[in-house]
């Protein structure tokens, strides 16, 4: 009996020593800072971090800040983000020690939202955002000399600039990234600026496959394209896809921005795979001009073949009972392919169940110019 007291006071006691590293370290990683959080922000900033601030340093000095990502209670609950700098000189020569300073010498600099002309563009993320610095950044305003706690140079989120992804939840529940940010920093007086690039669908790194980011954990730096999916014909699940280009060429980060290229954008499927049999017959035309499958058409040999196609625009027929029992609709679309550009006129007719535990099936009958 002895032996199994001793036996459950050793196995609480080895939990409360993991307990206690695990918690230890997350203070040390995320809130270095020996202040209040709570004097600091808005009573309705909610954390978003579990701890409430991440060290992060892309503003060329080799002294860390801190990032405070926050829901907005104010407005909806979406997130918003500010770094706070604290300034080590913040007034006449003499330093003093973070540890020592008082909330005041913080310099809070605004993420999103913001008002000025280059940042007013909205908030981080609707339901969550995760985030990552990229490049090497160049050190431009050392330690001072009479520094007495020195902050270590070895940050973990170094660098010359902050992406934060920013998500919103679809129909399904799996998050998909609708809002991407870029900011760098500009001057002590104004802070940090960037770049935001927004879609009421989501973004992909590839223009044919709507969940693609493997570049985020690869090359994060490298990504300047991203591909806005938006939906268009929700019952044949078709997405319009446009480019939007990040511009940061040489110039400050407050001349950065994102062009959209709506005028170039173009039809696919919302998913990655091209369905075998579309429900709709605007789904069966579009997905015969991807994959030019002739088994979707009633008679193989009347199939007209295409390659390299763009779909620009496709309608969405209704349905209507005629001829009785096998309707026959027409599909609009205009599209370019390897020979140039079309505006046709596609008819489909519906091929009914013979069984039970068959689905409706549409086939091409005949495609004209229009």
């Amino acid at each position: 009996m002895f032996r199994t007291i001793l036996a459950i006071l050793g196995i609480i006691f080895a939990i409360l020593i993991v307990f206690f590293l695990l918690s230890d370290r997350e203070r040390v990683s995320t809130t270095p800072l020996n202040i209040n959080l709570e004097e600091i922000k808005p009573p309705e900033w909610k954390p978003y971090l579990g701890q409430g601030l991440a060290l992060i340093n892309i503003d060329h000095d080799i002294e860390p800040e801190w990032l405070f990502l926050y829901r907005d209670g104010y407005s909806g609950n979406q997130i918003g983000g500010v770094i706070y700098d604290a300034q080590n000189r913040p007034r006449g020569d003499r330093s003093i020690p973070i540890a020592s300073q008082v909330p005041t010498y913080l310099v809070p600099y605004k993420l999103l939202p913001d008002y000025p002309s280059s940042k007013n563009k909205g908030y981080l993320g609707d339901k969550g955002v995760d985030y990552q610095t990229t490049g090497k950044q160049d050190v431009r305003t050392p330690v001072p000399q009479d520094e007495k706690t020195p902050a270590s140079a070895e940050v973990k989120n170094r660098g010359d600039r902050l992406l934060i992804r920013g998500y919103r939840y679809q129909r399904g529940g799996d998050p998909v990234v609708n809002r991407f940010a870029v900011f760098g920093w500009v001057s002590p007086e104004y802070g940090y600026s960037g770049a935001l690039a927004y879609t009421p669908g989501w973004f992909s790194l590839r223009n044919d496959d709507p969940g693609d980011w493997g570049q985020w954990t690869n090359a994060p730096r490298d990504i300047v394209t991203l591909w806005a999916w938006e939906p268009q014909v929700d019952r044949s699940n078709i997405c319009r896809v446009a480019e939007w280009r990040f511009q940061p060429g040489t110039n400050p980060p407050m001349t950065w921005h994102f062009l959209s290229r709506y005028e170039e954008s173009f039809l696919r499927f919302c998913q990655k795979t091209i369905p075998t049999e579309p429900a709709f017959p605007e789904g069966q035309v579009m997905a015969y001009l991807l994959d030019g499958n002739k088994a979707r058409w009633k008679d193989a040999n009347q199939a007209r073949t295409y390659t390299d196609v763009q779909i620009f625009a496709i309608t969405e027929p209704e349905i209507t009972d005629q001829p009785f029992e096998n309707p026959i609709a027409p599909v609009d679309v205009d599209f370019r392919a390897h020979d140039g550009f079309h505006s046709m006129r596609w008819l489909v007719q519906m091929i009914p169940p013979s069984t039970i535990k068959d689905p409706v099936r549409w086939r091409i009958l005949r495609a004209d110019d229009r």
